[in-house]
């Protein structure tokens, strides 16, 4: 019998990544058909657990050409490609599968929908259709060196459908990017197309993608303006997207009012889509307009209902949202209302960095840890796969008895990282025994600790001064103590004043650690002895003083600094400062003199606005503020008394 379904995939050094594909897709499919262009890994032994039905193919650079290589031994009714770092799941493969069959063959090939997870962590998510699934008649085959798309080879119409399939791919994570050197290579591809002639609007939309995955936004917008003017017809899938991604490039030239036009015009023809309502906010937010922009995400995240068209961003309809209220909360010390937000997050990504960083934040500031854990729990946050997130986050904020806590609950997998927490313990609250987890005082143990940055450098001299009270502890610190970074902080920390300038990321790391662990006296050694630093380094640890709550001796490190090295935040914290000491004039005077340096930053408006006595100075930035910051709620509503 013809075998229903043949998978097709061309792969290439996909060791890390293959089996994750194959094991999700593997016993759902009936026949699989890899093309192997080179790989010099693992990858063909791994393939071979699942088929053997792998074939070389010499890379010409026209995936078209390996993928119709691929198609020419398949013997299924249907194909479906797939690329290594994608996979699928079950239920809607079945249902696919299901849809497919019902059909019964009035469509000649099939869209699939792909997530894309891309950023560090995966934590943004992109979203777009792609030729995927045709008819095994010989009639159809793919086109195009890269960004292979359908063509029936006698020039008959396609009859096509966005199938209801997902596919999620894992690809543009940035490390992985970086690793297959994927930006350069698309590039060289896509040249290559150019010259061939043929769909040049498309081209012109790929090399804007190209440009932008690599930060060069002059030349991606050139591009994107190219294709949109270019295009044949409003429909075609990727002309929505050309929009999003022009308003994105403005953005990050900073031409926020023209980003703003486009996206007025955009939500006109785009009004159930959250993509444009979503960037709006995310403008207000970036220029300070906390008020607008909360307005804007609520509006969003209340009205899920009505933004029933994802062009490209399906984060922007929720996930995102929820990040920045969360965000404009904690910046706003609304606690309860931050935490609701970036609970909202987790509930949607349990496994977000951000959300969870910020979670364990906020409950760590008011809450015991058996409150903390307890929440947690209870809103099933927690799990085996996301536990080592939370428990970094509760180093970093200085909690290793939460850490415990948590990693209670899953003790099994994860015993080296249960002594650790009991190692940091000891370190920081001077809890427990050193027997406890003296079997990770190994050199291979704590230089892998080190190298996955469970153990820090401050952990290292923390560990050194236990060491000089215990002398059973083994003699492991030794190949440390040579390194050059621990000798500098050695140095700082006994009290001797450096020779020269203070490497900056050092001391900063390590008073930031030191105060997360609340060594205040250790703080109190390097602030004695930055004599040295640099006028910026000095505006930079009077900051990270303002964060942790220590606002008069940040106050005093501002007085030191220079204001040319000031930022916003900067600025803000003095502010603040004088504010709540009722001290209005000179935070009037401060607030107009950083609005001179960062005009497009409304916070600074904001305190003069609802602060100054004098008219005229009310009138005169009220006026600059309309025209710099468009379409404001705030200041369609503000009204000046007198």
């Amino acid at each position: 019998m013809k075998p229903f379904l043949s998978l097709c995939m061309i792969v290439k050094n996909e060791e890390k990544v293959i089996e994750r594909c194959l094991s999700s897709v593997a016993h759902l499919i009936d026949e699989i058909i890899i093309v192997d262009t080179g790989s010099t890994d693992h990858t063909k032994e791994i393939v071979a657990k699942y088929t053997s039905n792998i074939y070389d193919f010499e890379w010409n650079n026209d995936f078209s050409a390996a993928r119709n290589y691929a198609a020419s031994k398949a013997t299924g009714e249907w194909i479906i490609a797939l690329d290594a770092d994608e996979y699928i799941d079950e239920e809607n493969f079945k249902d696919f599968i299901q849809e497919l069959i019902e059909d019964d063959a009035h469509f000649d090939a099939y869209s699939a929908k792909i997530l894309n997870f891309a950023g560090k962590f995966g934590e943004n998510l992109v979203q777009n259709f792609h030729d995927r699934i045709y008819k095994n008649n010989g009639d159809i085959s793919y086109y195009r060196n890269i960004h292979e798309q359908f063509k029936n080879n006698k020039g008959k119409p396609l009859k096509n459908k966005n199938s209801s399939l997902l596919i999620f791919h894992s690809g543009y994570l940035n490390q992985t990017v970086y690793e297959k050197g994927k930006s350069e290579r698309n590039k060289e591809l896509l040249d290559r197309e150019m010259s061939n002639g043929g769909n040049k609007a498309f081209d012109y939309f790929n090399y804007g993608n190209e440009y932008c995955s690599i930060g060069d936004y002059e030349n991606a917008l050139e591009s994107y303006l190219k294709a949109y003017k270019m295009k044949a017809d409003f429909r075609l899938s990727w002309v929505s997207t050309t929009l999003v991604q022009i308003i994105i490039c403005l953005m990050n030239l900073k031409r926020y009012n023209d980003a703003l036009n486009v996206i007025k015009d955009a939500e006109n023809m785009y009004s159930t889509s959250p993509e444009f309502s979503y960037l709006k906010g995310e403008i207000f937010f970036l220029r300070g307009q906390l008020e607008d922009a909360k307005r804007m995400f609520l509006q969003i995240i209340n009205n899920e209902d009505k933004y029933s068209h994802i062009i490209l961003r399906p984060d922007l309809k929720n996930q995102r949202p929820h990040i920045r209220l969360g965000e404009i909360f904690l910046h706003q010390e609304d606690y309860n209302g931050a935490i609701y937000h970036f609970t909202s997050v987790l509930n949607i990504n349990k496994y977000h960095e951000v959300g969870i960083k910020k979670v364990v934040f906020i409950l760590n500031k008011f809450h015991t840890v058996e409150e903390i854990s307890g929440f947690l729990i209870s809103k099933e946050l927690v799990n085996n796969k996301n536990v080592k997130s939370y428990v970094r986050a509760c180093f970093e904020v200085g909690n290793p008895s939460l850490a415990s806590c948590l990693l209670d609950r899953f003790h099994e997998e994860n015993k080296l990282l249960s002594k650790v927490a009991l190692l940091k313990k000891q370190l920081i609250k001077h809890e427990g025994y050193t027997e406890d987890f003296s079997e990770i005082l190994q050199n291979e143990v704590i230089k892998s600790l080190n190298e996955a940055n469970w153990i820090n450098i401050i952990d290292f001299y923390l560990l050194r001064e236990l060491k000089s009270e215990d002398e059973k502890l083994p003699s492991f610190l030794a190949p440390f103590e040579k390194n050059k970074s621990f000798q500098s902080l050695m140095n700082l920390l006994s009290g001797e004043a450096p020779d020269g300038n203070i490497d900056e990321e050092l001391l900063l790391f390590s008073l930031q650690t030191l105060l997360s662990y609340k060594k205040s006296s250790l703080c109190d050694v390097i602030l004695s002895n930055i004599q040295n630093a640099e006028k910026n380094v000095i505006s930079k640890i009077a900051a990270l003083l303002f964060s942790h709550g220590y606002k008069v001796e940040a106050l005093q490190l501002y007085d030191k600094g220079d204001w040319n090295h000031f930022t916003e935040q900067d600025f803000i914290n003095i502010i603040n400062s004088l504010m709540e000491t009722n001290n209005k004039p000179n935070a009037i005077e401060f607030a107009k003199y950083a609005m001179m340096i960062f005009e497009n930053d409304f916070r600074f408006y904001i305190y003069i606005l609802e602060n100054a006595e004098n008219y005229n100075l009310l009138v005169t930035t009220l006026e600059k503020a309309k025209n710099i910051f468009r379409d404001s709620f705030y200041l369609e509503n503000f009204k000046l008394l007198g």
